[in-house]
């Protein structure tokens, strides 16, 4: 399950929807559902972003439009099962200082080598944090190839049965963090109430009493 998770903070896509979570690109209309949880992403200023989902719904990417931005942005929601409804603090601490920057150090070794030392990632940050009353990791990597940089943002968001990736990226350090804690902000999550408990059969052979 780390290595789940680690993939997802890289930025591997988990295909396959949960079906614990309904995402959705507007205001909600009606409460969540039992047992469901609902995220509501939506863009700060709607007319400089281009939204694009994929079809099972797992991940949403917002791109500024040209001219929009001052550099290039994007940012990006991908969502997956959690492999934990609460995260131990410990757990999560070591999660964010040792096994993500060691994740995104060999994916930087891996990358400098396929681009014959041309590109590079380093973590410039990383720790735990609570967002929208949620255990979470937030971390901040650079890329560098040739003479130019990009900065990644990204917080991992622990909402109950739903873990939800959050990345922003930019060659602008400035812009890449705005954006992030922007698009944060107006994202709401909504929990359902608990699923009614399943019926269970009588076996066969028996009467009730």
């Amino acid at each position: 399950m780390k290595a789940q998770i680690l993939a997802i903070a890289l930025g591997v896509l988990v295909l396959g929807a949960s079906p614990c979570f309904a995402q959705s690109g507007g205001d909600a209309q009606k409460p969540a559902s039992p047992g469901t949880i609902r995220v509501t992403t939506k863009a700060p200023e709607p007319e400089k972003w281009k939204a694009q989902k994929n079809a099972n719904g797992t991940q949403r990417v917002f791109k500024c439009k040209p001219l929009a931005c001052s550099d290039p942005q994007t940012v990006a929601f991908t969502f997956s099962k959690s492999p934990t409804l609460h995260p131990d603090p410990k757990a999560l601490e070591k999660f964010a200082k040792e096994d993500l920057p060691k994740s995104i150090r060999a994916a930087g070794a891996a990358r400098e080598v396929l681009s014959d030392g041309a590109e590079k990632i380093e973590t410039l940050a990383s720790k735990t944090a609570t967002l929208k009353g949620y255990p979470s990791v937030v971390n901040e990597s650079k890329i560098s190839r040739d003479k130019s940089d990009a900065y990644v943002q990204t917080a991992i968001i622990f909402a109950g049965p739903l873990m939800i990736r959050v990345q922003s990226s930019s060659p602008d350090r400035e812009l890449s963090q705005k954006a992030l804690n922007e698009f944060i902000e107006i994202m709401s999550i909504e929990e359902g109430p608990p699923a009614p408990p399943s019926p269970t059969k009588t076996p066969q052979g028996t009467r009730g009493i």
